[in-house]
């Protein structure tokens, strides 16, 4: 997508920064972790993600929002557009969620794929999406994802739908913000052989709650033979609260500067300038 730039820059205000990883903040799910729940003590991850990792094959470590966003509230314009399907007017006219989603995940991949690519060990290999678990929705010929992703040039090659919903029994276990080892299927496969040895996979989502159904689905990727699964989610919906303090502070920081698309949360500055000169 060419006009990435200008599209996002159009709806920029609508954005919110992800903190990179820190003390204090998850390192899978980027948001405040709570204490261990055995000892009290500090944990890099919070109790979310220490529940939607658990008895997986194999979880993602990597997971890279591109915006913070909230629910509900005066702020929660992103999450209308990419959740809710609802287009916005900007000043070119009316822009369609397909295109403010494409024109972010074109944006920021352009900015951070040496940072992506880092993590993955290598330049990737396979682009994936998640299948929506929504059974109250009709089936659609071509998900919304798969339309996005196919817009953008620097994914679009590489994209295969290789996931399916394993059984229509799971959809409510991941809905309800819980992962299951068996929830999804990798189209083709075969239990004595791993269709996916090797593969580098960029596994791309619209948004992480708990992150059961990204979790889920790279454990299967992870089982058919990737090598490594990086998740790129558009956004990390959050709510935050007095109840959840972390949270509250978080969604204050994120909202205190302008969005920049440059910023990458994996790294901070520093760490980001000299990772990328080694790649």
């Amino acid at each position: 997508m060419d006009d990435a730039r200008a599209f996002t820059d159009h709806v920029i205000h609508l954005y919110r920064n992800v903190p990179a990883i820190r003390s204090g903040v998850c390192r899978i799910c980027h948001t405040g972790p709570n204490n261990r729940r055995d000892t009290g003590e500090p944990y890099d991850i919070c109790s979310s993600c220490d529940r939607t990792t658990y008895g997986l094959y194999r979880p993602a470590t990597h997971v890279v929002p591109i915006s913070l966003a909230v629910q509900n509230g005066d702020d929660n314009g992103l999450y209308k557009i990419v959740v809710r399907k609802e287009g916005v007017r900007a000043a070119p006219g009316w822009m369609n969620p397909q295109t403010v989603m494409a024109a972010t995940l074109a944006r920021f991949y352009q900015a951070h794929e040496a940072c992506l690519t880092g993590l993955a060990g290598g330049p990737f290999t396979l682009v994936t999406s998640i299948p929506s678990t929504r059974r109250n929705r009709p089936i659609e010929a071509f998900h919304i994802l798969t339309q996005v992703i196919n817009r953008v040039r620097a994914l679009k090659d590489l994209h295969k739908p290789h996931l399916l919903l394993a059984n229509d029994e799971h959809a409510p276990t991941l809905n309800e913000r819980d992962s299951h080892p068996g929830a999804f299927h990798v189209l083709g496969a075969q239990k004595e052989h791993q269709v996916l040895r090797g593969e580098r996979v960029l596994l791309v989502d619209d948004l992480f709650v708990s992150g059961a159904h990204v979790q889920s689905a790279a454990s299967t990727l992870f089982e058919h033979g990737a090598e490594e699964v990086v998740a790129l989610v558009i956004l990390r919906v959050i709510v935050p609260s007095v109840g959840h303090p972390n949270r509250m502070t978080i969604w204050q920081e994120a909202s205190a500067e302008p969005f920049d698309f440059d910023r990458c949360c994996i790294y901070d500055q520093q760490d980001h300038t000299k990772h990328v000169s080694n790649l």
